[in-house]
C-alpha cells in the first residue's frame, strides 16, 4: 500500500507530499489542473520511461518519493531478495531523480536499474487508464486477463516451460539427423586417420632411437677411422700408450725394489695401464661394429621422414599422433551410435510433447471453466454499470498452426486455445468482437468490469484508475460504479481520478488538485480535503461554478449517504 508521495520540480509541480492512506481515495479538481502531473510522479517510482523535459523549469532535477507499506507481500520480499536488497521493515522507499545526465531509481537507498524497478512497480502499483482500451483489443492480452482471472499463471507458465522444452529437444533431434551426410564423411575421415596411425605403429622411444642410427651410419666411415686411430694411439701399435705405460711401470718397479726409501705410487702406473687396456678392448668392438651401411641407412630415413609426415599432421610428438588416434576412435565410436543416439533424442522430443499435451490439455479445461465464470461476472458487472442487456462473451478457440516446431498442429506456446472476448451490448444483438461493437464508453465500461473482476481477487497492491469513468455520465450508472469502487476499496487501495461528485463521496479520502500562479509561475498544489473542504469541492463538480448553498446541500447527502 502507498502510504507516502512526495514530488519536487516535475513539471508544474514544485513540492507536493500526499498521505493517502486506505480505502477509496479521489483526486479531483477542474480540467487540467494537473492531476495527470501526480499519476505521472507515480509512473516514475514504478518503472516508467522518464523524460529531461518533465523536469521543472529552472530546478536541476526532479526528485519522487513514495513510501510502501509491505506487510504480508512475500512476492515483494523475494524479487528484492533475488537483487540483494534485504527489508527489515515493512516500509519499502523507492525514488528516482531525473536530472540532465540521466535517470536514477533507488530502493530502500539502493541504486537499481529501471528494468527492475518495472519488475518491482508491477507488484505494488497497477494504474488502469483509458489508454488501455487498444491494449484490451490485442488477443494476447484477453488471453492474460482470462489467466489472470481464473488463477491460472502458474499453469500457463507451466505450459510455457514445456513448450520451450519440447521445441528445443526437437530442434536438437532435427539437426541431429540433418547432420547425417556430414557425420558419413566425418566417419570416413576418422577412419582413414586411424588406419594411418595404426599402420604407422609408432612407440614414442623409436625416433630418439632412429635419429641417433642414423647419425651413426651417415658418419661410419669417419667414426671407423676414429676408432682406429685411438686404437693405435693407446693400444696397438709399437709406441702405444700402453706399452709405454708398461715400460714405466717397470722401471718403477725397479726403483722401488733397490731403493727401500723410495715412496712412488706403483699401483697408480697399473691402474692406468690396465684401465688403457680396456678402453682398447672397448674401441676394437666399437671399430668392428661401425660399418658403412647405405641400406640400413634409407630404412632408417624412410622410417623417420614416415614419422614426420604424421607429426605434422597429428601432433608435435609421437605421443600427440598416439593421443590424435585415441580420440578420433572415440569420435568415431559415437558417430557409429548415432542411430542410439537418434533414438534416445526422439524419445526425449516424444515425452517432451507428451508432457506439454498434457499440461496443455489441462490448462485448456481450466480455461473453459474460468471463461464461463469471467464472463458472467462481466456480464453482471456490465448491468451494474448501466448496460443493461449486454452480454459479454470469453469465446475459446483453437489458435496456433504448425510452426515446425515438433508440437502437435494447433499448439502454441500459451497452449491450444486463445480467446477473443466479444459483446452484445443490446439484447438481440449477436455477439461480436469488442474492436466491432464497442464504442468509446462502452470499451471503457467493459475495461473497468474487466479489472474489477480480475482485482478483486489479486494481491494487495495499489490500483490507480485514471479517469476511467470518461463516457460515464451522472446519475445511476454513477452511482453504481461509485459503489463497486468502495467495495474493491474495502479490500484494496485505491486510487481514482474522477470528474463523477458519486465516486469522489464515496472516497474515504479526497485530494483537491489545482493550479495556483505566483511569482509569474503556475504551480499544481495538493490539499487533503476536510468535511467543509469535500463539501466545497463536490458543489463545484455538481455543476456550480458558484458553490451555491443548494449545491453545497446536495454535497452533504451525497456525503452522509456514502457514510
Amino acid at each position: 500500500m502507498l502510504t507516502y508521495l512526495r514530488i519536487r520540480d516535475l513539471a508544474l509541480v514544485e513540492d507536493a507530499s500526499i498521505e493517502p492512506g486506505v480505502g477509496l481515495v479521489a483526486f479531483t479538481g477542474e480540467t487540467g489542473a494537473g492531476k495527470s502531473i501526480i499519476l505521472g510522479g507515480l509512473d516514475l517510482v514504478i518503472g516508467r520511461r522518464a523524460a529531461l523535459d518533465q523536469v521543472r523549469a529552472g530546478a536541476s532535477e526532479a526528485v519522487v518519493e513514495a513510501l510502501f507499506d509491505i506487510s504480508g507481500r512475500q512476492d515483494v520480499v523475494a524479487l528484492l531478495a533475488s537483487e540483494g536488497i534485504e527489508v527489515g521493515e515493512p516500509e519499502l522507499l523507492v525514488r528516482r531523480r531525473i536530472a540532465a545526465r540521466g535517470s536514477r531509481a533507488y530502493v530502500n537507498d539502493n541504486l537499481v536499474t529501471v528494468a527492475m524497478l518495472d519488475r518491482l512497480g508491477a507488484l505494488l502499483v497497477d494504474i488502469v487508464g483509458q489508454h488501455e482500451s487498444q491494449t484490451l483489443l490485442a488477443p494476447s492480452s484477453q488471453l492474460e486477463l482470462l489467466d489472470a482471472a481464473g488463477e491460472l499463471i502458474e499453469s500457463r507458465r507451466e505450459v510455457e516451460s514445456l513448450w520451450d522444452q519440447a521445441a528445443l529437444l526437437h530442434r536438437e533431434f532435427a539437426a541431429l539427423r540433418a547432420d547425417d551426410r556430414d557425420r558419413a564423411q566425418r566417419a570416413d575421415y576418422l577412419r582413414f586417420q586411424l588406419e594411418e596411425i595404426r599402420a604407422a605403429q609408432l612407440d614414442p622411444a623409436e625416433e630418439a632411437e632412429l635419429a641417433a642410427d642414423r647419425q651413426r651410419l651417415r658418419h661410419a666411415d669417419e667414426l671407423s677411422n676414429a676408432a682406429v686411430e685411438a686404437l693405435g694411439t693407446l693400444y696397438e701399435s709399437e709406441d702405444a700408450a700402453s706399452v709405454l705405460v708398461a715400460r714405466a711401470e717397470e722401471a718403477v718397479a725397479t726403483i722401488v725394489a733397490l731403493d727401500a726409501g723410495a715412496d712412488l705410487p706403483v699401483a697408480g702406473l697399473q691402474e692406468a695401464r690396465w684401465g688403457i687396456e680396456e678402453m682398447g678392448r672397448s674401441l676394437q668392438l666399437y671399430r668392428d661394429s661401425v660399418q658403412a651401411d647405405p641400406q640400413r641407412l634409407e630404412a632408417v630415413e624412410t622410417r623417420l621422414a614416415e614419422i614426420d609426415t604424421l607429426r605434422r599432421k597429428y601432433g608435435d610428438t609421437v605421443a600427440d599422433v598416439l593421443a590424435r588416434a585415441e580420440q578420433a576412435e572415440k569420435e568415431l565410436a559415437t558417430i557409429e551410435n548415432r542411430d542410439e543416439e537418434l533414438t534416445r533424442r526422439a524419445e526425449g522430443a516424444r515425452a517432451a510433447v507428451r508432457d506439454y499435451d498434457h499440461a496443455a490439455r489441462r490448462l485448456g479445461a481450466a480455461r473453459r471453466e474460468a471463461a464461463e465464470q469471467l464472463q458472467g461476472r462481466i456480464t453482471e458487472e456490465l448491468q451494474v454499470l448501466g448496460m443493461e442487456g449486454a452480454r459479454f462473451v470469453a469465446r475459446l478457440a483453437a489458435e496456433g498452426r504448425d510452426t515446425g516446431s515438433g508440437l502437435p498442429p494447433g499448439a502454441t506456446r500459451s497452449g491450444y486455445e486463445g480467446v477473443e472476448f466479444q459483446l452484445a451490448a443490446n439484447p438481440g444483438e449477436p455477439e461480436r468482437p469488442l474492436s466491432r461493437v464497442a464504442s468509446g464508453g462502452e470499451m471503457s465500461r467493459v475495461l473497468l468490469a474487466l479489472k474489477l473482476a480480475a482485482m478483486a481477487s489479486a494481491p494487495s497492491q495499489t490500483l490507480v484508475f485514471d479517469e476511467i469513468d470518461a463516457g460515464i455520465g451522472g446519475g445511476r450508472v454513477a452511482e453504481r460504479l461509485a459503489d463497486r469502487l468502495g467495495h474493491l476499496g474495502a479490500s484494496h487501495q485505491v486510487l481514482v481520478v474522477t470528474h463523477l461528485p458519486q465516486i469522489a463521496a464515496r472516497a474515504d479520502t479526497q485530494v483537491r488538485v489545482s493550479k495556483a500562479a505566483t511569482d509569474e509561475r503556475t504551480t499544481v498544489q495538493t490539499v487533503a480535503l476536510d468535511p467543509s473542504g469535500r463539501v466545497d469541492e463536490l458543489a463545484r463538480m455538481l455543476g456550480g461554478i458558484e458553490a451555491t448553498e443548494g449545491l453545497r446541500e446536495h454535497a452533504r447527502e451525497l456525503l452522509q449517504r456514502d457514510e
